[in-house]
């Protein structure tokens, strides 16, 4: 049978020199990245280390359902993670192997994308005018 816990919290996480804060609601705790960097950081970090993390995530998971806890992971406002009790495991989690967890990669593209126009508008060009150009290339062939 769950036991239910209740987290009130305010912190702040110093990883790699970025600041992730994490607070605590109730049932959910919330963890803000500044960035996807930090985001990368946070799970290689650890108990999310490459060679444990599926372990990692599944301890993880089975304390914060057991516990009725939700941790959300969020960028930009976006909610890009989510463990715990109120977790819908996902087909982008099965993808990237990550047991009971919801992703949602998209998510992060769109924040990311938010925050650095630029960059995307340069992405953007640089995959339309190699479109345009096998488009090209292909139809001079004909």
């Amino acid at each position: 049978m769950a036991r239910a816990l209740s987290v009130l919290a305010d912190l702040s996480l110093d990883l790699d020199g970025e600041d992730i804060a994490i607070r605590g609601e109730g049932d959910r705790v919330i963890v803000d990245l500044p960035s996807l960097q930090a985001g990368r950081a946070l799970f290689q970090a650890g108990p999310f280390s490459q060679h444990g993390r599926q372990a990692g995530l599944a301890t993880l998971n089975v304390f914060l359902r057991e516990t009725d806890l939700t941790v959300d992971v969020r960028y930009a406002g976006e909610t890009v993670a989510r463990l715990g009790a109120q977790a819908q495991p996902n087909a982008a989690a099965r993808l990237l192997n990550l047991g009971a967890a919801e992703v949602h990669p998209a998510r992060s593209l769109r924040a990311a994308a938010r925050q650095h126009p630029g960059v995307t508008l340069g992405i953007t060009a640089a995959v339309a005018a190699l479109i345009s150009f096998l488009f090209f290339w292909r139809s001079r062939d004909d």
